[in-house]
């Protein structure tokens, strides 16, 4: 089972720059829950909590593909640290905000320029693997790698943060976060053997990843998943809570992002054979279908039973995800694209988180699980359009050849 992943790791340098990615983003994790945490805890409040963290996770979506389009252009190394230092420079701001008691409006600006300068490392990583195991089978391997690190960061990252907020200071939890995102860019941006190369300079510039055929429907896809990944987390924290166990409600998140981190593993361990169009295709509709299961729990063990099979869904949709966008784009606006599957997910998480808390307090948990099984159900309709968009566009290229 690990022979493909040792064969991807014996690319050189290839460990190195997992690690420092992992290292770098780690914080993804970390910083929305360390913004409800400083403002709740300071003020006893949820309500700003939650605007401030939309704020930051709104201002990452928008920053993602600008900043990756300038990677796609400039090359990684030479905007990784310039970005990097904005971003610790805005978290230090915060920081001294919150220690000189300032008002909560006084946060909104640098938090807005703390989540536009956060690189979608990610994305910086899954273009190095592309670059380092081009044509090779064990790319879809180290996507999964990189997908199970995903799961692991956003399984120990809020455990984390809470235990830092709640036992030191809300301060901490930026301060931590920063340091680690400093270490990884520092780390990372050494790391120029396997940076993929830079768009050439006098030759021609590609216009945006949306422009090609295919990404616009692709991006809402990611949309719909980050539906489905918020919904239903918040949906089974508040089942939890309405049940009488708000203590017990990391349960079945854990059991979810455990389910994703087992089906990534399994995933990568196998060479995949077949084009990724019909994987996506596949993977997407299996798991467009799975949060029907949520539907089911009565109790809380039930309900972390369910939500570890729903789990499975997710790693292997998101690899073929990002897989499909290595077959959309060119070369030159790679990185951008896979930020523009990133900011995809954003936006649907942060737009169903939004939603689906009020039908919870409103209907209860039971029904605030519609908007995970209708997030799921686009999913799959997303995902048989794009595949006849682009199996036409195949089909086609393969009559011109055979004319």
């Amino acid at each position: 089972m690990l022979t493909n992943y040792r064969a991807a790791l014996r690319a050189p340098g290839s460990a190195a720059f997992s690690a420092a990615s992992f290292i770098m983003r780690f914080s993804i994790a970390v910083y929305p829950i360390a913004f409800v945490l400083l403002i709740s805890i300071r003020t006893g409040h949820y309500t700003f909590a939650g605007v401030l963290s939309g704020i930051y996770v709104f201002a990452n979506g928008l920053g993602n593909p600008v900043l990756a389009r300038l990677v796609d252009r400039y090359g990684q190394s030479r905007v990784l640290l310039p970005a990097t230092a904005v971003h610790v420079a805005a978290v230090a701001v915060i920081v001294g905000l919150a220690q000189a008691d300032a008002p909560d409006w006084a946060l909104v600006a640098p938090t807005v320029v703390c989540g536009f300068s956060y690189l979608s490392v990610g994305s910086l990583v899954r273009a190095r693997w592309s670059h380092v195991l081009a044509g090779r089978p064990e790319l879809t391997t180290a996507y999964s790698l990189e997908s199970t690190l995903d799961e692991v960061i956003f399984t120990v990252g809020p455990l984390l943060a809470t235990i830092l907020a709640t036992q030191v200071d809300p301060v901490v939890v930026f301060l931590f976060g920063g340091a680690l995102v400093g270490i990884g860019a520092v780390w990372l941006q050494r790391q120029r053997a396997t940076e993929p190369p830079a768009h050439e300079v006098g030759s021609p510039r590609h216009g945006s990843a949306l422009r090609y055929r295919g990404m616009p429907l692709l991006v809402l896809a990611a949309v719909a998943m980050g539906a489905i990944f918020a919904s239903a987390e918040v949906t089974m924290v508040a089942f939890c809570g309405q049940h009488g166990s708000s203590g017990l409600a990391g349960v079945p998140l854990a059991c979810f992002a455990f389910g994703s981190g087992v089906s990534g593993f399994v995933y990568g361990s196998r060479t995949r054979a077949g084009n990724v169009l019909y994987r996506f295709r596949r993977q997407s509709l299996m798991f467009a279908v799975l949060p029907l299961l949520f539907l089911a729990a009565v109790n809380i063990p039930v309900l972390a039973v369910l939500a570890f099979v729903v789990g499975l869904g997710i790693a292997p949709t998101l690899i073929t995800s990002f897989g499909l966008v290595e077959q959309i784009v060119p070369g030159g606006a790679l990185t951008e694209g896979m930020a523009w599957l990133t900011t995809g997910l954003s936006i649907g998480y942060g737009a169903a988180a939004a939603l689906v808390g009020r039908l919870a307090d409103a209907h209860g948990a039971r029904f605030a699980f519609s908007v995970t099984i209708g997030s799921g159900l686009l999913l799959g309709v997303l995902a048989v359009a794009l595949h006849a968009q682009l199996h036409d566009r195949t089909a086609e290229s393969q009559a011109t050849l055979v004319s």
